[in-house]
């Protein structure tokens, strides 16, 4: 049976949905960090010669997985004197505590998975290694839209696994019963809220989540808004910012006339709607119909992918929500032979296509090309497009952005706040304030320059 290349596991998205979600793509740090990164970039520390043995911390590749084992099987073809250790770790959050415990111990692994949001504060602690020297050879196989992702300072510090084009999934069958538009606008969005609310006032066009943390920078970052900015010396915040407060205030204002439901995602109450009809959307990425036919398999041929909603009418342009790399940590005993290996995983034509085998949307450029002949999730198998148009998103996502290096912090400050601004009614804009006051206050605890 073949695999939809978008459907994680059900464990491993529950654990990174509660560990903040997917990610949307990360932009260019700057200059400031150059000195603290000479020390992780400046010599490669494989031995030379010999057999290696490259430790590899990844919550994809699972050693009991007959697919992994496949991937990992073949690289050992191709390379002999090259072992592949797989150890599983969790979500990104635990695994980043773990990693800069084993860089003060001197014991760290050789490869390590992680969202594309954690390599800030790793990158600025020194615990991975630039590898743009080692992975050169490997920069015409990924589109530069996804090379930005691992990209800072013009220095590359990961490899891509996979992506998140940004997409709107919908129950068809339910907006064509009521006449509903596929929005292609958030103002068109909250017309269609209101529009299926008023045919069944027991349904909503979605849930609200608050612990969509990266969803809602995403879409901030939509609107123009940048919720880290750096320019070399200092580090700016506009979580408060105006551009960000529009997204807040349209949000408290479904919130607020009840046309979406305050509903965490992925609870039995969630499931259960999306079972009934209930809930009739998720704006999130191309991976979301594989979370959906995990819980509500029966609704089969219901549902349909389109590309998310803009603030402005024309403009395509989306951040990505989602995915991870293959970073090389400043001491890795066999940092060359790890570097080789990322990259063979996720740029190369062999390695990303078999990366669809773990149910994922590959990074890599022939990854992504096998996507377009592979048949639809397994959600909508009538939508034959549905890569096409997963593809196109791709190539308009040009929206980059930078995540600081305290994300841990805004997110704790703004999700629990959120959400209970949402059941109780309250401002959605002193979250966003109470959030940039505790982010600026972090930084400065923390040393940092911080301006406007």
């Amino acid at each position: 049976m073949t695999a939809s290349p978008l459907r994680p596991s059900r464990s491993r998205w529950n654990r990174q949905l509660r560990s903040a979600g997917r990610v949307p793509a990360i932009g260019a740090l700057t200059a400031v960090l150059a000195a603290s990164l000479l020390a992780c970039s400046s010599s490669d520390t494989s031995a030379g010669g010999g057999k290696v043995t490259l430790e590899f911390w990844t919550y994809t590749l699972k050693g009991g997985d007959p697919a992994a084992k496949a991937i990992v099987d073949r690289y050992h073809q191709e390379h002999p004197d090259v072992t592949i250790k797989l150890s599983e770790v969790g979500g990104t959050a635990e695994t980043s505590s773990k990693l800069l415990a084993a860089d003060k111990a001197d014991d760290a692994p050789d490869v390590v998975q992680l969202e594309y949001r954690a390599l800030p504060s790793l990158v600025v602690a020194g615990a991975v290694k630039d590898i743009t020297k080692d992975v050169s050879g490997a920069k015409n196989d990924v589109d530069p839209n996804i090379w930005a992702l691992t990209t800072f300072n013009k220095q590359v510090y990961g490899v891509p696994q996979d992506i998140g084009p940004m997409m709107f999934t919908y129950r068809k069958d339910l907006f064509d019963k009521y006449g509903v538009k596929v929005p292609t606008t958030w103002a068109e969005y909250a017309n269609a809220a209101e529009q299926i609310h008023k045919k069944d006032p027991n349904a909503y066009i979605a849930s609200f989540s608050a612990s969509q943390f990266e969803f809602f920078a995403a879409q901030a970052a939509q609107a123009g808004a940048q919720w880290w900015s750096n320019d070399g010396k200092s580090w700016k915040v506009g979580i408060d910012s105006e551009e960000s407060l529009k997204t807040a205030d349209f949000w408290q204002d479904l919130v607020d006339r009840d046309l979406v439901k305050v509903e965490p995602l992925l609870t039995p109450e969630w499931n259960a709607q999306v079972n009934d009809g209930k809930i009739l959307s998720w704006a999130a990425a191309a991976w979301a119909p594989s979370v959906i036919y995990s819980v509500a398999p029966e609704t089969v041929g219901k549902w349909e992918s389109a590309p998310l909603p803009q603030w402005t009418p024309g403009e395509a342009a989306v951040p990505f929500q989602g995915g991870s790399a293959y970073l090389v940590p400043a001491k890795s005993k066999h940092a060359k032979e790890a570097a080789e290996f990322a990259a063979w995983l996720g740029a190369s034509a062999e390695g990303s296509k078999l990366l669809l085998d773990l149910d994922i949307y590959p990074g890599g450029d022939a990854g992504r090309k096998a996507t377009l002949t592979h048949e639809p999730p397994k959600l909508m198998p009538q939508q034959k497009d549905f890569y096409q148009v997963a593809d196109k998103v791709i190539k308009d996502t040009t929206i980059p952005v930078t995540w600081g290096p305290n994300v841990n912090v805004a997110q704790s400050a703004f999700s629990d706040a959120l959400n209970t601004a949402a059941l109780k009614k309250t401002s959605f804009r002193s979250v966003y304030k109470a959030t940039q006051q505790a982010v600026v206050a972090d930084l400065k605890k923390s040393g940092y320059t911080v301006t406007g």
